[in-house]
């Protein structure tokens, strides 16, 4: 009975906060997957214990809706999403999904639909899933963002909403980031568009505080570790406009964290340790040297994260 009671007490506290999970193919044996496969069986048996603990699952629009309105969020809220619209999804976690009622999101890679590559759905597949979760848009060309010249991307977002709103109907509420990338000009572009929600694969929880244009992910495939993946939590964390210049002086607090020091991922070998005082801290980085989408990291001990675009002059 005590190791129960232990074990029960160790489950608990690894869920303390929302999550949205990212899931892309299901039951594909191939190596070059195995970073975003995962088993149908591995999957059903994350469901049974999000389930065993307790948790909710909600649609995003629910979780979207709460940040928009600045409402709290269930700490029990799990939202399944699911990028590209692979035939494996159709085929295995769909009917999981929708045998036990539980709201999913798809979010769909335009040109493989439209030219029907091999691996992927059908537009007739993706309006039957369609009438048991939310689709989203995941781009046209599936293509590193950050790489796109503005009018570039501004094609690839129109071509992709011509295409779903002539197969689907309607306007899809969510836009997925390809490959999680972005900087401060992709967010802003997609932005215009006038998505409710756009998601990035940054692998924190959301709060209230999460940026509704930036939302958290956490990828998940048959190497991840769900126990660890899912006991990370929201970083609360403000950062002040930095100065201008090719030197800039980042300046911040945090909210939801007493610790001493933070993590900040700045570049590649480039970690650092901040001292924390009253809750606040500075560093400086130069923008040549900082990697290139300008995307600062931070993160404690204790699993809290937050991903933070470093504001241009």
């Amino acid at each position: 009975m005590k190791y129960f009671s232990l074990l029960f007490i160790f489950c608990a506290s690894l869920f303390a906060d929302a999550h949205i999970l990212c899931y892309h193919r299901f039951d594909d044996p191939k190596p070059k997957y195995k970073h975003t496969n995962i088993s149908s069986k591995s999957f059903l048996s994350q469901i049974n214990l999000l389930k065993a603990d307790g948790k909710k699952f909600v649609s995003l629009s629910s979780i979207t809706t709460a940040l928009k309105t600045s409402k709290q969020i269930d700490a029990n809220a799990v939202s399944i999403t699911v990028d590209d619209a692979y035939k494996s999804f159709y085929e295995k976690a769909f009917p999981i999904l929708r045998d036990a009622k539980i709201p999913f999101t798809l979010c769909v890679y335009v040109e493989a639909i439209d030219k029907k590559y091999g691996d992927y759905m059908t537009w007739e597949q993706i309006k039957e899933v369609s009438k048991y979760g939310e689709i989203a848009l995941h781009s046209y060309a599936h293509k590193d963002l950050t790489k796109l010249t503005a009018d570039e991307l501004k094609k690839d977002t129109t071509d992709a909403l011509a295409s779903f709103e002539k197969h689907m109907g309607f306007k899809p509420k969510q836009y997925a980031y390809p490959f999680g990338l972005y900087n401060i000009d992709v967010k802003n572009t997609i932005k215009s568009f006038g998505f409710e929600a756009i998601l990035t694969v940054d692998s924190g929880a959301v709060n209230v505080q999460s940026d509704v244009n930036q939302i958290e992910r956490v990828a998940m495939s048959e190497e991840t570790d769900f126990k660890l993946s899912i006991a990370v939590k929201p970083l609360d964390i403000t950062l002040q406009k930095p100065n201008a210049g090719a030197r800039k002086t980042i300046k911040g607090s945090i909210q939801n964290y007493t610790g001493k020091t933070i993590k900040v991922y700045v570049a590649k070998g480039d970690v650092r340790t901040l001292e924390l005082k009253e809750g606040k801290f500075e560093t400086t980085v130069d923008m040549a040297k900082v990697n290139s989408k300008h995307k600062l990291i931070f993160y404690t001990d204790d699993h809290r994260y937050r991903a933070k675009l470093i504001e241009k002059d």
